[in-house]
């Protein structure tokens, strides 16, 4: 994210560098080369914009060929000046094609590679590269049916009549870029710190924090609906003899494999969640207690069932107690229930599936 707001900065300040020298009062033999110098600016402008766009979506190489077109129309730029000195016309038209290219390019990155939480901040985005990729197609068509038919730019005047107006617009879109940008980079801060808060970093699910809050309030919900609802704690078997057998690297693998068997065993509305160590928990909104019983034999079986690459010795089993919710009952008493029964498996032997029973 900092070499995408470092590229961004960057475009700005050579937007505003080109637009400086476009405007510049320069006798009119330098200015030929102060202008073609000051379109080249702008050109690279769109180009690092896009390029950061590229940057902070994480895209592949691949997704930058689009410069490849653009650096040629920047190239045959200062070919033509070369071979038949200032033609402004055909300037304005590789340029505007130049940066229209690159400008639409980043619209299409951020409309299709945007993750859901960046939205509508890079539809926003999306929506002023499209705007300005329009106003550089108008100017194209403006030169090309207005400008040079009519004459109304001879070869040694710098006077190009759509040259201010779009300026003075390309300020605003800037502007307004600026503005789409920082609210990207504000979401994405946002969702980031929002994850460090919400989701255990070792194994992708839930944490304690999380657990707790959705517990409160799934619980709320049960009991004002009267809908049925049960916690699961799960809990690995001797798993201080792993990190002491095999190292603490080997039990964070077998917590990960742990936390996907989980995700993958239980359905789509359930939210499992690490309480901490090896300890796992499992939410079952509008769960029956046969429906309970099902998920919890379900985990229990297939985490007996993983396989550590490198230490096939690795037998990994879990303990497993639950609760449903009953009438009156808060969320403590959830899950102090369900955590009895988890103890209450742990002394009849490890590795079963126990109810809790008062």
């Amino acid at each position: 994210m900092g070499k995408a707001t470092w590229l961004w900065s960057s475009s700005s300040l050579f937007f505003a560098l080109g637009f400086s020298t476009l405007i510049w009062p320069v006798g009119n033999g330098a200015g030929l080369i102060v202008n073609l110098f000051g379109n080249l600016e702008i050109d690279l402008a769109a180009a690092l914009a896009f390029v950061g766009v590229h940057s902070f979506l994480g895209c592949a190489r691949s997704a930058l060929w689009p410069l490849i077109p653009a650096a040629a129309l920047s190239l045959g730029k200062v070919a033509l000046f070369e071979l038949r000195g200032m033609d402004l016309p055909a300037n304005v038209i590789m340029g505007c094609l130049d940066r229209a290219i690159v400008s639409s390019a980043s619209a299409w990155l951020l409309l299709r590679r945007a993750e859901a939480d960046l939205r509508p901040a890079s539809w926003a985005a999306a929506g002023f590269h499209l705007m300005w990729t329009a106003i550089l197609m108008a100017r194209i068509a403006s030169e090309v049916l207005l400008v040079i038919p009519n004459g109304l730019v001879t070869g040694e005047s710098l006077h190009e009549p759509t040259t201010a107006p779009a300026l003075c617009i390309r300020v605003c879109v800037t502007f307004s870029l600026t503005l789409s940008y920082l609210w990207m980079v504000g979401r994405r801060l946002e969702t980031r710190l929002t994850r460090l808060a919400t989701v255990d970093p070792l194994t992708g699910v839930a944490n304690r924090r999380l657990v707790w809050e959705k517990g409160q309030r799934l619980v709320a919900r049960a009991s004002q609906r009267g809908e049925p609802m049960a916690v699961l704690m799960i809990d690995i078997d001797h798993f201080k003899a792993v990190n002491d057998k095999w190292g603490h690297a080997t039990g964070d693998v077998l917590l990960v494999k742990v936390a996907e068997t989980i995700c993958g065993a239980i359905r789509a509305t359930d939210i499992a969640g690490r309480l901490g160590g090896e300890e796992f928990a499992v939410l079952l909104p509008e769960s029956e207690r046969s429906t309970t019983n099902t998920i919890a034999e379900r985990i229990r079986t297939a985490i007996e069932a993983i396989e550590v690459e490198a230490t096939p010795d690795l037998k990994c089993t879990v303990s497993v107690g639950w609760a449903d919710l009953i009438p009156g009952a808060d969320w403590d008493k959830l899950i102090d229930s369900a955590d009895q029964a988890l103890y209450q498996s742990k002394r009849a032997g490890r590795n079963r599936v126990t109810a809790y029973s008062q």
